[in-house]
């Protein structure tokens, strides 16, 4: 599968259909059937699995790549990628499980869904257990891509009266008691369908449950996910500065000032873009295409990563927009759209201060949760 050869064929059309759905604030829809019948969500299944055997590191720069044309959607497929990152992982390290599942994944042309970090160590809801399995009852939100999805890998709350855990499970989205909610009304990423998930009594037997842990306390789990999923859901805001710096540069040159502040301001946007493209090939790398022990190193490093990202993303845009002046506030101009959807970046683990914390038990010899 060559994802450049898609995404030139793909591309206008999925930027054209973004700018659409972001005016008309509706889910792209129409681009992840277009995705989908490419077969890009299979693409970094294995092919002994049926997938196309796409490297990680270039699903990671297909995903930046494809921000250019529109964040929602690659945003929106990161939230599939990301998973199946994490199975495909597993499944090279003989987990079962996970080659169950993306052989499912294959073979039923299914689309995996989760909240994006969004349940993270503590999680929320309460289920409780019954014969065979549990009953969850919570509300997930920030479910990218939920209008097509098919499968929710969630966790829950569980207190079995002696200690607080959290079960991590999957259900089908067609699940007795699951409903998909249509909240999503936000300030950028308008075309995601990141609506919130509602789970009313919904029975999950025990085979579906993957891992129970202790309640707010790091497991190596988050290892895996911090090190090997956050490139994923990240590189579509790696290429939102990548869009917004390109586009800057070309609007200024033919605007053609000569302003000492605004080239100034150029210049600076262009600095802050380059601290942003170097962490995110560092974030890329550190995951060695899957083939690492992920460790609470590994996690440092892409926690560190990604607050790069966000945080000089963001101080790139508004350079690029002083730089241009009054028109970058312009919808037409395309500026302010990639703006909108860049701040989305900062509400996916961990917020800045978080990540500065876990980064100061890291460094002083604790584990990045604060506990030896």
């Amino acid at each position: 599968m060559n994802l450049q050869k898609i995404l030139n064929e793909l591309g206008p059309e999925i930027e054209k259909h973004g700018i659409a759905c972001d005016a008309e604030n509706k889910f792209a829809e129409k681009n992840f059937k277009a995705l989908k019948e490419k077969g890009v969500y299979k693409a970094l299944i294995p092919a002994d699995l049926g997938g196309a055997g796409v490297s990680y590191s270039d699903v990671c720069y297909f995903l930046k790549d494809l921000a250019h044309y529109c964040p929602s959607t690659s945003l929106a497929l990161s939230m599939h990628m990301h998973l199946a990152a994490v199975l495909v992982f597993r499944h090279t390290n003989g987990d079962a499980g996970a080659t169950k599942t993306l052989k499912a994944v294959v073979e039923k042309d299914l689309i995996l869904l989760s909240t994006g970090g969004g349940d993270w160590v503590s999680s929320n809801g309460s289920a409780k257990k019954v014969d065979g399995g549990y009953i969850v009852n919570c509300r997930k939100s920030f479910c990218s891509g939920a209008p097509i999805a098919n499968i929710a890998v969630m966790s829950c709350a569980f207190d079995d009266g002696t200690k607080e855990q959290v079960i991590h499970f999957s259900a089908p989205l067609n699940s007795d008691g699951i409903e998909i909610l249509s909240d999503w009304n936000a300030m950028g990423m308008r075309g995601t369908g990141s609506h919130s998930i509602n789970f009313k009594d919904v029975f999950v037997p025990d085979e579906k449950i993957t891992l129970t842990r202790e309640r707010g306390k790091w497991h190596p789990v988050w290892d895996v996910i911090t090190t090997f999923a956050f490139p994923v859901f990240i590189s579509p805001y790696a290429g939102i500065v990548e869009a917004i710096a390109n586009k800057t540069i070309a609007l200024f040159s033919k605007k053609g000032s000569n302003e000492s502040h605004a080239l100034s301001n150029l210049g600076d946007m262009h600095n802050q873009y380059q601290i942003v493209k170097l962490a995110h090939q560092k974030l890329v790398d550190n995951a060695n295409n899957l083939m690492l022990k992920p460790s609470s190193d590994s996690a440092a490093v892409a926690l560190q990563a990604k607050a790069i990202i966000t945080q000089h993303g963001r101080m790139s845009a508004q350079a690029a927009m002083e730089a241009l002046g009054g028109s970058s506030y312009f919808y037409n101009v395309g500026i302010e759209r990639l703006y909108r959807d860049l701040l989305a970046g900062e509400f996916h683990p961990m917020h800045s201060s978080k990540q500065r914390e876990m980064l100061g038990n890291y460094l002083t010899g604790k584990t990045l949760a604060g506990v030896n």
